[in-house]
């Protein structure tokens, strides 16, 4: 426990202080591992995993990016059990609320240097499971309803078996996820002085309904273990569109979208340790992913039709050796991955085919990544990592459009860790980082709510850049702040183009030069027991973000299209624990995106939103909760500016602007664990 002297006012004793908890910290910040037992978190009444990796201090959640091609960096930064998840198309946010509770033996805070691998990220939390059940589980209902009349139920269950160092881990659920950015409203066009085009109600809610099943096997192999795991999902999208136009000329006009995705995961992971000093960790993977979509539109004298057709799959095999040499550890490794993409697109219009620029694609990519690092732990205060990575791969396109090109990158990374006290942590990073390329860019589509075609472009290259970033972490008693900066210079900056067809000009995604982005980060942990509000911590993250890159088609500066300038969120939570109560709000700013297609502008701002909850458990094995969402009830607005021509060099021929709203929604949740 970190100890400090009080302050005399209340903020700065928030600020300051630190109270004893029921179990405190095993090491400070200097060390590479810090531990945090049970009794840490247990004043918050936390229900699953996931509340309680939010409560550690310094480190902020984030899921990876499970599109990722390859396995690094696609995982996030939690560990469970040592471990990354079995599964790239599991989110972490999932995983974590699987685990009950009460069967979180300690989460540690890894950083660079402790025999992890880290996979870029500054901070991993590892979840350590009790093994003292042998059956545990944990069943969960939810019901949400919507005033548009769509409800959201949700059934799942988890189950945990474990047999001396054999586990197995079920798990299965059944929902309906609703968009709460879509909804009723209204989508109206006026020209640049505001004279009425077009006015209409507008209606298009959207959801998806989702089966899953996941499982693990772990078990002793060759004197390592070894885990099996394996996932199907099927996730059906919908969106009905419903649109009366009052003028000039009413008429009523419908659609539909429908998107069917199965994906399927199959992996299998061994680690053994060869010595006192060195470990080998060897991943094989299986990844497809199925989409077949269907949209249609029906207005008056003509129907339209588009279709999409795809087939994914990715197969990695990736080998890692660590070992420990004094006060330097050293991690190398290689993967490798096969992916591919047959994607087929199709555009009807009354009837009639409608070529798409590069509508039937076929790509493959066959590419080899090895890295390299090392951490020197010069003293108990401070570490230096160095490493890098080299990347190379070769990628195939056949069908409408042909190509063949290899790419290769060099990535270098250096991260220094310095703590000058106790509570107090610096870090330096400095790395470069290459996008991946979306295959989907590759292929033409067409949007019948929207009415535009984009064109595929086989001539993409990934976007490069050198990032810069420094670092403060300030542990206060059982909180903390973390202030980060962030500079990046970028290459081939991925944004809109225009591609010139044999049909015309097309919108597409496309390289634009050299740009630059700038980044100031927030987060903080505050509880405020200090200042004599028991139970009651603020919780939340700023990001304020500048971007400037020269347009392809004005040739001004402007901000990369869909760069948020401002992220923020804040939580309020108090728990009660003599009446076995917690509640809390959450509050998350608006947000404001732009896009600068060729012949368009579309800004999307999302509202402030407002969410509140109640949580009261009768006793450790139920949980019961009340929530209320969107309490703002703002609508999600779109605004597009539509040109007769490219931008910068023609007129707008109107502005369009949907405004959708969902409204405030409530629900329930019953929980029930067992053997835990």
């Amino acid at each position: 426990m970190f100890l400090c002297s009080p302050s005399r006012q209340a903020l700065a004793a928030v600020i300051l202080v630190s109270t004893h908890a029921a179990s405190a910290v095993a090491a400070d910040t200097s060390s590479s591992v810090t531990a945090f037992e049970p009794g840490y978190f247990a004043s918050a009444q936390p229900v699953s995993a996931l509340d309680i990796v939010k409560l550690v201090p310094g480190f902020r959640l984030e899921e990876g990016d499970s599109e990722l091609r390859g396995y690094s960096g696609a995982g996030g930064n939690v560990l469970v059990d040592g471990q990354r998840p079995p599964s790239k198309e599991d989110a972490l946010e999932d995983v974590l609320k699987r685990i009950p509770a009460g069967s979180v033996e300690r989460i540690e805070l890894i950083r660079s240097g402790a025999g992890y691998d880290m996979q870029g990220y500054t901070l991993l939390a590892n979840v350590v499971r009790s093994h003292a059940q042998s059956l545990s589980g944990r069943i969960e209902g939810t019901y949400a309803n919507y005033r548009h009349g769509y409800d959201a139920p949700r059934l799942a269950g988890e189950l945990r078996h474990v047999a001396g160092d054999h586990i197995l881990d079920l798990s299965g659920a059944i929902y309906r996820d609703i968009d709460n950015e879509h909804g009723f409203g209204s989508r109206d066009r006026v020209t640049e002085d505001g004279t009425p085009v077009r006015l209409g109600v507008y209606g298009q809610p959207e959801g998806d309904n989702i089966r899953e099943i996941l499982g693990s096997y772990q078990l002793p192999l060759a004197g390592g273990t070894a885990r099996l795991n394996g996932l199907y999902k099927m996730k059906k999208m919908f969106a009905n569109i419903d649109e009366q136009v009052t003028f000039p000329t009413p008429y009523d006009a419908s659609g539909t979208e429908r998107v069917n995705t199965e994906s399927t995961e199959m992996g299998f992971h061994y680690d053994r340790a060869i010595g006192a000093r060195s470990q080998v960790e060897l991943l094989a993977l299986r990844r497809t992913t199925g989409i077949n979509g269907t949209d249609r539109s029906f207005v008056p004298g003509g129907d339209d039709v588009t279709r999409e057709n795809s087939d994914g799959s990715e197969t990695i095999l990736r080998g890692v050796l660590r070992q420990k040499a004094g006060n330097i550890s050293l991690e190398g490794g290689i993967e490798g991955a096969f992916n591919v993409l047959d994607s087929h697109s199709a555009l009807e219009e009354d009837g009639i085919d409608i070529p798409l620029p590069a509508a039937s694609v076929r790509i493959e990519e066959k590419r080899a990544e090895t890295f390299f690092t090392a951490a020197w732990h010069i003293s108990g205060a401070l570490t230096v990592e160095a490493g890098s990575r080299y990347e190379t791969s070769t990628l195939t396109q056949s069908g409408d459009s042909a190509l063949r090109k290899s790419l290769s990158f060099i990535k270098p990374r250096v991260l220094v860790r310095w703590a000058p006290s106790p509570r107090d942590e610096i870090r330096v990073l400095f790395e470069r980082s290459v996008g991946q390329l979306d295959f989907a860019d590759f292929v033409g589509s067409a949007s019948l709510t929207s009415g535009s075609v984009t064109a595929g472009n086989k001539d993409l290259e990934p976007d490069s850049l050198w990032r810069t970033e420094l670092a403060w972490e300030r542990r206060i008693g059982k909180g903390s702040v973390v202030v980060t900066a962030r500079n990046e210079s970028i290459s081939d900056v991925v944004d809109r183009i225009p591609v010139v067809t044999d049909s015309g000009v097309y919108d597409a995604v496309g390289n634009i030069g050299s740009g630059r982005r700038q980044e100031l980060q927030f987060d903080f942990n505050l509880p405020f027991d200090p200042v004599g509000l028991a139970g009651v911590a603020l919780q939340g993250s700023g990001l304020w973000r500048r971007s400037r890159v020269t347009d392809p088609v004005t040739g001004e500066r402007r901000r990369i299209s869909e760069d948020l300038p401002l992220e923020a969120k804040v939580s309020l939570t108090h728990d009660i624990a003599r009446w076995h109560t917690r509640w809390g709000l959450n509050y998350v700013h608006a947000e404001k995106k732009t896009k600068f297609k060729i012949d368009e502008v579309e800004i999307d701002r999302v509202p402030d939103r407002l969410d509140a909850f109640i949580e009261y458990k009768p006793d450790t094995a139920w949980t019961l909760r009340a929530f209320a969402k969107n309490l703002t009830s703002s609508p999600a607005v779109r605004t597009r500016s539509i040109y007769t021509g490219l931008r910068g060099s023609t007129p707008i021929r109107y502005i369009e602007r949907r405004e959708l709203n969902s409204g405030p929604y409530v629900g329930f949740t019953i929980q029930r664990t067992f053997g835990g």
